[in-house]
């Protein structure tokens, strides 16, 4: 079998699998939720930097299909399983396709078609790593200058891009041969700081968003839990492969030659990791937190198996993946029948049929604004109606964009009709207007409740509900610098943020 002719299908047979994928999965209210950030493009968004965004706002300009917002999910992941080969190749051709076989045809692989803020994050840590590389490979102060490009880029789509840059530093700490390796590290440093200090001052003048969430907002009542670490590690071994984390335990003694580039592979993958297993004493560690790291894991792990192992590897890989995607298949091709008692069902009917429960929202459409309770649901509904739904409530300490986009002072005295998927809880809404009636419609079986508010009172919700927010979502810390804080000045101008 030659491996270069197999790599050469698999990159192409992948990557029409992925389209596939890509095409007929629904959309999901994260990838909803990015989408609406694109509609209202700006330089920083309320939970993360703004990358994918940025890339969603191109991408916009040729449609917003399902398949064409995640193309560069999938053609970026394709490109990754290139990198790869080329990376190995001038050392081991052979193994430089199966590793990239092995890890194209990976459920890490096939099944990452969602468009989110990972994509643009795993994609540009790869292309810094891949720089690095050359960098150290050639001696060339320019690798350097773009690997830090790359890595400013990371850094822009997650803040997760600061583990790979302590990986860089840990290698030239611990990589006392290498050449210019505090030249080249301060190059790559400055190189990306036009991209932090894009995110600073964005933060710094909208009241710290990113940073209230992803280090306060979000880490309320984290307590240790040994859940969470025996989690943690079935998802590393879960994502590492059956086959791949029998061959690491096996030679787990067998000492090769430690290369230089093998070496930054090893910091790029391990010191990640272990950072999460830390984390994990604390906080549930998400699936897709760690995505960005693991093509290093294979490339780390390229010279620890022979041609014929990794042959052997991508044979089992291929059967473990194909068992994802046939149940991926049968979710999807399942009849309605097969949800309909259950209590997602209604859930299903949302994000599969979603244009049937927008048409029984438009004999509201000339007396109503539409809102949604969460920002998921606010989010696919706003997608497939091309129109605006904003959240109405106090929400979750997640997906807080709409306090930006939303501006409840316009809507005094309105009509707001709000969409729940499960029975509201009129108390809810009852003290924010003049009259509250609840209504139901049937969509392919699933009830539908729709809460009719007639004469929104403002001042009353901005007791009840905003001030709520902003003492709890919106209290900068004393140590933080910051301009006038856009959600107070918008419904508190008297009253400044909490600290």
């Amino acid at each position: 079998m030659n491996a270069q002719k197999t790599f050469q299908r698999v990159l192409w047979s992948t990557l029409l699998l992925k389209l596939a994928l890509a095409y007929f999965l629904p959309m999901s209210g994260d990838e909803a939720y990015f989408i609406v950030w694109a509609r209202h493009l700006d330089y920083g968004y309320y939970d993360h930097p703004p990358m994918v965004g940025w890339i969603l706002y191109v991408m916009r300009w040729f449609g917003d299909s399902e398949v064409l917002m995640r193309l560069p999910a999938v053609v970026f992941s394709t490109l990754m399983g290139a990198g790869i080969y080329r990376l190995l190749k001038s050392w081991d051709a052979e193994r430089a396709a199966w590793v990239a076989v092995v890890f194209l045809i990976s459920p890490v692989n096939i099944l990452n078609v969602l468009i989110t803020t990972d994509t643009p994050l795993i994609f540009f840590v790869f292309v810094s790593v891949y720089m690095m590389v050359r960098a150290v490979q050639q001696d060339r102060l320019s690798y350097y200058l773009l690997s830090g490009v790359a890595l400013g880029f990371a850094f822009l789509s997650k803040y997760f891009a600061v583990l790979l840059g302590l990986a860089y530093l840990a290698f030239v700490l611990f990589t006392p041969g290498l050449k210019r390796r505090w030249l080249g590290l301060s190059a790559l440093v400055l190189a990306s700081m036009p991209a932090v200090a894009v995110n600073v001052y964005w933060n710094y003048t909208h009241c710290w968003d990113n940073i209230l969430f992803n280090l306060y907002n979000r880490n309320e009542g984290a307590q240790f839990s040994l859940d969470n670490v025996w989690l943690y590690v079935v998802t590393t071994l879960y994502l590492m492969t059956p086959p791949l984390v029998y061959y690491v335990w096996k030679q787990r003694g067998q000492m090769i030659d430690s290369s230089i580039t093998r070496r930054m592979y090893g910091f790029a993958f391990w010191l990640p990791i272990t950072f999460f297993a830390l984390l994990s004493l604390k906080k549930t560690i998400g699936l897709h937190w760690v995505l960005a790291f693991y093509p290093f894991f294979y490339l780390w792990l390229a010279a620890k198996l022979t041609a014929v192992q990794w042959r052997k590897t991508a044979k089992f890989m291929a059967w473990f993946t194909a068992v994802h995607v046939l149940i991926v298949a049968a979710i999807l091709a399942a009849p309605a029948s097969w949800w309909q008692h259950s209590k997602l069902y209604s859930g299903y009917v949302f994000i599969m049929h979603n244009d049937d429960v927008i048409a029984q929202l438009r004999p509201y459409e000339r007396d109503y604004l539409f809102a949604v309770d969460d920002y998921s649901n606010a989010a696919v509904i706003a997608y497939h109606a091309n129109k605006e739904f904003f959240v109405f409530g106090a929400g979750s300490q997640h997906a807080r964009q709409d306090d930006m986009n939303t501006d409840f002072r316009t809507m005094a005295g309105r009509n707001i009709l709000t969409v729940d998927k499960s029975q509201p809880d009129l108390s809810k809404y009852t003290p924010y207007f003049q009259h509250v009636e609840l209504r139901t419609v049937n969509v392919r079986g699933a009830v539908i409740y729709l809460v009719l508010g007639r004469g929104f009172d403002y001042p009353a919700y901005r007791a009840g509900v905003l001030a709520q927010v902003r003492d709890r979502y919106y209290r900068i810390p004393d140590f933080l610098p910051h301009t006038s804080c856009y959600f107070c000045d918008k419904y508190f101008a008297d009253y400044a943020c909490p600290r």
